[in-house]
C-alpha cells in the first residue's frame, strides 16, 4: 500500500469479508502504520458477526484494541489523538444485500458467504453507474451470483484444483479435495459462478501465482466460461469506466518510505504525552545528552496540547 503513494489521512475504511488470518491480519499494521504515515482520524473496520458475540468484527477489534493498548498508550502526545482509536461496525452476517455503508453516494451492500463457520461474507459496491463485487472466501452460493449478475467488475476466489493443491503442500489427495472444492471454489466452480453472473471482467484470487498451476487453473475454467478473465496478482490496477475497463501494473520502489504528512494531520490535535515512571528515568546514561526539543512548527499541535 505505501508504494502506491496513497494520502493515508483517506485510507480510513476497512471492509473485512471474514477474520481469517490471510484477511485481516494485517490489520493492526494498517492501523498503527497508516497513523504514523498520515492518518489523524479513527480507522473503521467493518465486518460481519459471527454465531456468537466472541466471533464477531466487534469481538475482533476489542482483541486488537487489548493486544496493542502498550504500542497505542506509547505513541500518546507524538501522534495525533483521533488517529489512534480503531472503530467497529458489525452487521448481520445474514443480511442478504444489506447496506453496510453509504456515503457521498457510494452504496456497500453484503450477503453472506459459505466457509468453515457462520460469519463470512461478500460485498457489492455501486457507484455512479458503476459496480463492483468482492467475494470473501467461500465455496459457490446463490446469494453471491444472485447479487452479482450483470456487474461490471467482479472477484471471486480461485482455489487451486485439487491436483495443484496436493502438489503445492504435498497433502493426501482427500485433504486436498476438501479444502480446494468444499472450503473454497475451484476453477470449475468459479468458472460456472462466472458464467451465470456474466460479468464485463471476471477477476480470479486467492491463489499462488505459478504457470503450471494457472494452466490447470485457466484449462478447467475455460470448460465452462469463455467470457473477459484475469487471474490476480499483487499490484494490478484495473481502471474502470461505462466505456471501457483497463487493466495496468503498478511499478514501484521495492524500498518505498510512505509518503509526506499534510497540514491536517500536523495540526490535528495532541495530548495525553506518554510517559514513564521514575525508575525507567533512572537508567539514563549520564554519558548521552540529547539535543534541545525545538520549538513547535507554526500552526502545528503541540504534544500536550
Amino acid at each position: 500500500m505505501a508504494a502506491q503513494r496513497p494520502e493515508f489521512h483517506k485510507v480510513d475504511k476497512v471492509f473485512a469479508s471474514h477474520l481469517h488470518t490471510d484477511h485481516v491480519g494485517d490489520a493492526a499494521a494498517l492501523w498503527v502504520g497508516g497513523w504514523l504515515s498520515g492518518r489523524y482520524t479513527p480507522l473503521h473496520i467493518f465486518g460481519p458477526s459471527g454465531s456468537s458475540p466472541e466471533l464477531g468484527t466487534a469481538a475482533f477489534v476489542d482483541g486488537l484494541k487489548k493486544a496493542y493498548a502498550w504500542d497505542i498508550s506509547g505513541r500518546a502526545g507524538i501522534l495525533p489523538d483521533d488517529g489512534g482509536k480503531l472503530v467497529a461496525h458489525e452487521f448481520d452476517f445474514k443480511q442478504i444485500g444489506g447496506v453496510v455503508y453509504e456515503k457521498n453516494g457510494v452504496k456497500i451492500t453484503s450477503f453472506p458467504a459459505v466457509h468453515v463457520l457462520d460469519g463470512s461474507v461478500s460485498y457489492r459496491l455501486d457507484w455512479n453507474g458503476l459496480s463492483f463485487v468482492f467475494g470473501g472466501d467461500s465455496a459457490p452460493n446463490k446469494w453471491f451470483i444472485e447479487q452479482s449478475r450483470g456487474a461490471d467488475f467482479v472477484v471471486h476466489e480461485l482455489f487451486y484444483t485439487p491436483e495443484g493443491l496436493a502438489q503445492v503442500l504435498g497433502w493426501g489427495a482427500r485433504q486436498a479435495t476438501f479444502v480446494s472444492s468444499y472450503i473454497h471454489t475451484p476453477p470449475s466452480g468459479f468458472g460456472k459462478i462466472m458464467a451465470a453472473v456474466e460479468p464485463r471482467l471476471a477477476v480470479g484470487y486467492h491463489t499462488i501465482r505459478q504457470p503450471e498451476l494457472d494452466m490447470m487453473m485457466i484449462e478447467e475454467i475455460r470448460e465452462v466460461y469463455d467470457g473477459p478473465l484475469v487471474i490476480a496478482d499483487d499490484l494490478m490496477a484495473w481502471h474502470i469506466s461505462k466505456d471501457s475497463i483497463v487493466q495496468r501494473e503498478v511499478v514501484s520502489s521495492e524500498r518505498v518510505q510512505a509518503p509526506p504528512t499534510t497540514d491536517g494531520y500536523r495540526r490535528a490535535k495532541r495530548s495525553g504525552e506518554a510517559t514513564y515512571s521514575d525508575f525507567t528515568a533512572s537508567g539514563k546514561w549520564k554519558g548521552y545528552q540529547p539535543p534541545p526539543l525545538p520549538p513547535a512548527e507554526p500552526g502545528a499541535a503541540p504534544a500536550g496540547d
